[in-house]
């Protein structure tokens, strides 16, 4: 009995002891909000751009791409082909748009095609230099693209 006197006692003074406060948050717009941080780190697509390369291959021809208002459109000497896009994260989507596209009649270079598939084709974005550069990588090969 006299063994288990002091284990009785230190057990009712662990009961009595102060508990931990919860630190758990009150509301559940922690999570919400982290992910609202999370998404606004990842830079948009927003705005003109420079084809720098096509799977690694520096561009010959200038072209540049331009994102805006859900429109994709990439111009290359006198072609142009546009599609509609939507960016979430780091996926995007691209669909074909032919109204928004012209040629001038003489045929396109195989690097403007690459780059034409290249961006249709294109189903993520990973950006370096804050932001200032995309890599669109997808079924139609890897067009890296400088911010202007």
């Amino acid at each position: 009995m006299l063994r288990t006197l002091p284990i009785a006692a230190l057990l009712f003074l662990a009961a009595c002891s102060p508990q931990e406060p919860n630190t758990a948050p009150a509301n559940d717009s922690a999570p919400a909000s982290e992910a609202a941080a999370a998404e606004a780190q990842v830079p948009s697509l927003v705005g003109q751009w420079a084809i720098a390369a096509i799977d690694g291959k520096p561009m010959n021809v200038a072209s540049t791409a331009a994102f805006q208002g859900g429109k994709a459109t990439i111009s290359s000497g006198c072609h142009r082909r546009a599609w509609t896009y939507t960016q979430k994260r780091n996926v995007v989507a691209l669909t074909a748009d032919p109204g928004g596209s012209s040629s001038c009649g003489d045929g396109t270079s195989a690097e403007q095609e690459a780059a034409f598939s290249a961006l249709g084709g294109a189903s993520i974005a990973i950006f370096a230099q804050d932001g200032a550069e995309a890599n669109l990588s997808g079924t139609g090969g890897n067009l890296t693209l400088q911010r202007r």
